[in-house]
C-alpha cells in the first residue's frame, strides 16, 4: 500500500480519532470493519497522483 508522503498509515486509534472529529462514536468492530475501506480509499486516490495530466478522461459529461 502506498501513500503520499504526508499520509501516515492508519489505525484503529486514528480512525477513532478522525471519527470523534466528526462527531462519530464506533465500537472498536466497527472501526475494524471500516479500517480496510478507508485504507482503499486512500490507496485509490494516491493512484490518481500518478496519472500523468494530460491523459484525457475516460468519459465526458456533456449537458446537450
Amino acid at each position: 500500500m502506498r501513500y503520499p508522503p504526508g499520509m501516515e498509515k492508519l489505525t484503529v486509534d486514528s480512525l477513532r480519532t478522525l471519527a470523534r472529529a466528526q462527531g462519530l462514536e464506533l465500537t472498536d468492530t466497527e472501526l475494524a470493519g471500516l479500517l480496510p475501506l478507508v485504507e482503499a480509499g486512500r490507496a485509490g486516490l494516491a493512484a490518481i497522483r500518478d496519472i500523468p495530466l494530460e491523459t484525457e478522461p475516460a468519459s465526458q459529461y456533456r449537458i446537450f
